[in-house]
């Protein structure tokens, strides 16, 4: 941290003849000084400045503070090849990313050390003709995060030319170190459960509006505290 503009004790003026009291008041007056100097708070300077802080840095000459955040997605369907096997979430690109990327598709890596919220919504679909389970988990550095799991319900199918949809909402807090990565994983309970992205919908004059594209999955990153 910088003191800007740091103003100097105020000197006492010398006597004509030798004066211990003077010497008492100029001693003192540099005391001060130097004291004010090696403080971290100093009460005579009269703004303070610094390049960067734990978890961040500031922008625009100190004018703003820039944390790590990012917004992940998906425009792609995923799907499981078999139902005893767990599978990464995997994305196609970000919307937002500071000090945060995706590292092999689905590892969500941060730069800096801290406590992050993790959010995500995932576009699921069932073809088949039962209520069927969804899991989803996260896991960091490669090890199932514990206590981290929810499980979703989708219901059958109404026909065969009409899936069944749900969307997986679950905020989720985690603490990382430097370069540390998290993954968010799932399971299903049948393989004709998948993740599924949607096409943006024309405009048809009294049938629907024009609709944007469903992304299959979308994943808020936030940082939270050192």
């Amino acid at each position: 941290m910088a003191m800007d503009r740091f103003r100097a004790s105020a000197l006492p003026n010398p006597p004509g003849e030798y004066d211990p009291r003077y010497m008492r008041q100029l001693l003192r007056g540099i005391e001060m000084y130097f004291s004010q100097l090696d403080s971290r708070a100093s009460q005579n300077a009269e703004k303070y400045s610094a390049d960067t802080f734990q978890g961040g840095e500031f922008i625009g000459d100190g004018k703003g503070i820039s944390v790590p955040y990012a917004q992940l997605v998906s425009t792609s369907d995923q799907s499981a090849a078999a139902i005893d096997q767990a599978y990464a979430v995997t994305y196609t690109g970000t919307d937002f990313a500071v000090d945060i990327s995706i590292v092999s598709s689905s590892r969500v890596t941060f730069t800096h050390a801290g406590k992050y919220l993790i959010s995500y919504s995932i576009q699921f679909q069932s073809t088949s003709n039962s209520l069927e389970y969804i899991d989803l988990w996260l896991r960091q550095n490669g090890t199932d995060v514990a206590g981290s799991n929810t499980r979703f319900s989708i219901p059958a199918r109404k026909s065969a030319g009409e899936p069944a949809y749900l969307v997986a909402v679950t905020p989720l807090m985690i603490s990382v170190a430097d370069n540390d990565y998290a993954q968010i994983m799932f399971r299903v309970s049948n393989t004709a459960v998948t993740i599924e992205h949607l096409p943006s919908v024309a405009y048809s004059a009294g049938v629907t509006p024009a609709i944007p594209s469903t992304p299959s999955v979308i994943v808020g990153v936030q940082f939270l505290s050192s």
